[in-house]
């Protein structure tokens, strides 16, 4: 979501960088690969999964033709709810270039969730392609 900022200040600032976007890499059960994840204890790690999870959830109901955004929002904080070690920062769903709010999901949208599970503050997303 923000490459296309990155990109912009790349071309803008005339830096020889090259930004490669490249799929999430997740733990067999969902949670993305962060070297923050070693921060968190035991049952820290096993909460930590509420944030793909969420999601999961997301994209579910996206599949079944909701388009609300309100209504992902709610499912996610629905989702966060029963997990005492997870703290929901934010949940967003935004137009992945300009990362402005979608009321409704009718093009490419990015769903960016982020969460304190004990100290340690993660962050995932996922696209949703109508």
């Amino acid at each position: 979501a923000q490459v296309a900022i990155l990109q912009r200040m790349v071309r803008d600032l005339n830096m020889p960088v090259t930004i490669e976007v490249c799929p999430i890499i997740r733990e067999p059960d969902g949670l993305a690969i962060s070297s923050r994840n070693a921060y968190l204890s035991a049952q820290e790690r096993k909460s930590a999964v509420v944030l793909y999870r969420s999601l999961v959830r997301v994209q579910k109901l996206f599949a079944a033709g909701k388009r609300d955004s309100a209504k992902l929002i709610s499912a996610v904080k629905q989702e966060f709810a029963p997990e005492a070690a997870a703290r929901l920062d934010y949940i967003e769903v935004v137009d992945p270039e300009t990362l402005e709010p979608e009321p409704t999901v009718t093009k490419r949208t990015l769903v960016a969730v982020a969460a304190f599970v004990g100290q340690t503050r993660l962050i995932d997303n996922i696209l949703l392609e109508p």
